[in-house]
């Protein structure tokens, strides 16, 4: 069992790692045919929170991009405080049993993407039929 200062350790290098080389939201045209109309987005910088509040330290770092319907990414731009804001909320709700089965995650990459069209229709009306996946491109747990 790791002690406090290994998890404190591990939490650092975690957190340095995603701002080492950030990555943020580009608002360049993706390249490439018929995928131009449905760029994908990156919501960067990486998703670092605790988890499971039953005593111990645990911390979860998740990397998200969504595929997006023109004009639809520039409102994902837009918004992307609020969306990382509750976004990180429910990432930090999740039970450890529930994060780490591949069932577990594929849920929670559900409910992200439920997430997230909501979010779209109540602010921009144009969500839930413009926002076309949502893909977990890193997901690190430390328990």
């Amino acid at each position: 069992m790791p002690n406090k200062s290994t998890c404190l350790a591990l939490f650092l290098v975690l957190l340095a790692g995603g701002f080492a080389t950030p990555a943020f939201a580009s608002s360049a045209p993706a390249s490439g045919g018929s995928d131009s109309d449905t760029p994908y987005v990156d919501l960067a910088p990486s998703f670092v929170t605790n988890y499971d509040g039953g005593g111990r330290l645990r911390y979860l770092k998740v990397d998200v991009s969504v595929r997006a319907r023109r004009p639809t990414d520039e409102a994902v731009r837009h918004h992307l405080p609020f969306i990382r804001n509750s976004l990180v909320s429910m990432f930090s709700s999740q039970l450890e049993e529930d994060i780490t089965s591949t069932e577990g995650k594929e849920a929670l990459r559900i409910a992200a993407l439920e997430e997230m069209r909501r979010i779209l229709n109540d602010l921009d009306g144009s969500g839930a039929e413009n926002i076309l996946e949502l893909y977990f491109t890193s997901f690190v747990i430390q328990q």
